[in-house]
């Protein structure tokens, strides 16, 4: 028998045998040898990563609080499709310097994007236990910002777009005549590329009113209020940085009520404050259809709601891959964790208690399709 290291395999079969490393050991690789590391670090690998990862897509649970001197963020993932619930793992990071955590973006190919109340922003890889803070976006004296996160396909480079907004409507549709200011910040692999703040033009004058946008298909996705307080829903070209505005139907008044969501595949809307829904499981969905640049409206009422979600408020948080509907608690201090599966096919209404969280929280967000990722390593 004839011994073959790993050094002299070929590369696409020294990249199929590290891709089904997980990333704590991808790490103690990268101390082998320096040849080693650049190609854990490369794009090929990279990829390759990303697309195993991707066929175990996870739900992510991401819990926040404050200590005397630190912050604490705790990530739990657990597989989303229903046989593989109950594996989980969990990573706890504490960190000196980021401010308590305002907003958090849906993942993207791993990555988050973090909006403290001081508009500190921080790109995190919660699998690797990495973090890299952008620079402080400069704002006007008493402007607030809402931070949007995407990927660039066509470049393969993730982007933050931030709106600076007058702080008389933040969060309240107010119009103002005051222009807004639109930035954009390009997040490369590659430390040793400069990158900065970079001012954008949108020709249609708006004010965020969503807490959260959505990515869907190269597009940046958030409500928003024109100039004359018009509701509407702002599109974003995240490789051409260009805007678009997307009209609303007269029954959806948009306010931070509203959630954008991925529903198979679309963009959806939902009203979280919708009373129908949270006591009688009657649930409205208004779904983006841009072959005819239309939004059509769905009811559907799921079975035995009451009983399943035990008097708690519960959001829906988008499609699994089998086109199931999945709803989580917008909030989390102490009690069961759970989730709820509804297939609307078969009105199948299935609730998985998750564990592993075992401390409060005063922070909690659910997100779908989270995976591992070798970014920021």
């Amino acid at each position: 028998m004839v011994n073959t290291s790993f050094e002299t395999l070929a590369l696409d079969m020294q990249i199929e045998i590290l891709a089904r490393l997980p990333l704590k050991y991808l790490m103690r690789c990268m101390c082998v040898s320096k040849k080693w590391a650049s190609l854990i670090r490369g794009e090929d690998f990279r990829s390759a990563y990303l697309l195993r990862s991707m066929t175990r897509p996870r739900l992510l649970f991401v819990a926040s609080r404050s200590r005397k001197f630190t912050r604490e963020t705790c990530f739990h993932s657990v597989y989303q499709e229903p046989p593989l619930l109950l594996s989980g793992k969990r990573q706890m990071l504490t960190d000196n310097h980021i401010a308590p955590v305002f907003t958090v973006s849906n993942p993207i190919l791993g990555l988050l994007c973090h909006q403290g109340y001081n508009n500190e922003i921080v790109i995190c890889n919660p699998g690797l236990k990495k973090f890299r803070n952008l620079p402080q976006i400069q704002v006007p004296e008493g402007a607030s910002v809402r931070s949007f996160f995407g990927y660039d396909k066509v470049d393969k480079v993730f982007k933050v777009l931030c709106v600076c907004v007058p702080q008389t409507q933040f969060g309240a549709g107010w119009t103002s005549k005051e222009p807004k200011k639109y930035q954009v910040y390009t997040v490369r692999s590659d430390h040793e590329k400069p990158s900065f703040w970079r001012p954008i033009i949108c020709n249609d004058d708006h004010s965020v009113v969503t807490d959260e946008g959505l990515f869907n298909g190269g597009f940046l996705y958030y409500g928003a209020r024109s100039s004359c307080n018009k509701p509407m829903v702002m599109r974003f070209n995240v490789s051409s940085e260009a805007f678009a505005v997307i009209k609303l139907p007269e029954e959806v008044d948009i306010d931070y009520h509203w959630r954008l969501v991925n529903y198979k595949g679309k963009v959806a809307l939902v009203n979280t404050f919708d009373s129908k829904f949270k006591f009688n499981g009657v649930f409205e969905i208004w779904v983006r259809n841009e072959v005819d640049r239309k939004w059509d409206k769905d009811i559907i009422k799921i079975p035995q709601w009451t009983e399943s979600v035990d008097n708690y408020n519960v959001y829906f948080k988008g499609t699994t891959g089998t086109k199931e509907l999945v709803f989580a608690p917008p909030n989390w201090f102490g009690e069961p964790l759970f989730v709820l599966y509804y297939d609307k096919a078969t009105t199948n209404l299935r609730r998985f208690d998750i564990e592993g969280m075992d401390d409060q929280h005063y922070s909690f967000h659910t997100f779908l399709d989270h995976v591992d990722s070798t970014w920021l390593m």
